[in-house]
């Protein structure tokens, strides 16, 4: 696994706050956390990311936090869905902001196979009929709605 260094950690927390700063009662992404302990556990969920978020960060390390948000997004540096991935992905990881946000994470839900009535009268699938069906058009055979 690659670690990231105290620097780039610094690096990485001046861009965080600027895509996510303090705002409404929330938490910015380095009060979150995101640089430090939350970031070693996205990348330990996302070991692919580590190589390519220190080369980001590398190559970014002498701008001001805005000017290398900046070039990111604009593309004069590569990877900016890199560190959106990682900045929001730890953010999220966060158990104050999970709290905020009153997002429990990801919850493990079984469902009935002989429940399929309740779950009708419950109104779970009135979007999608009230939608209609979409879909697209098996190859060859020309329909679609």
């Amino acid at each position: 696994m690659t670690a990231i260094a105290p620097d780039l950690r610094a690096v990485l927390a001046g861009i965080a706050d600027v895509l996510i700063p303090a705002a409404q009662g929330m938490p910015s992404a380095t009060e979150a956390g995101v640089p430090e302990a939350l970031l070693d556990e996205v990348v330990r969920a996302r070991p692919d990311l580590a190589a390519p978020l220190v080369e980001v960060l590398t190559a970014v390390a002498t701008d001001d936090a805005a000017t290398a948000v900046a070039r990111l997004r604009a593309g004069a540096v590569p990877g900016f869905d890199t560190v959106a991935v990682v900045v929001a992905g730890g953010y999220l990881m966060s158990p104050r902001v999970m709290a905020e946000l009153g997002y429990p994470g990801q919850e493990a839900k079984i469902v009935d196979p002989d429940d399929v009535i309740r779950t009708l009268h419950d109104g779970l699938l009135d979007p999608v009929i009230e939608r209609g069906p979409i879909y697209r058009p098996t190859p060859g055979t020309g329909e679609s709605r």
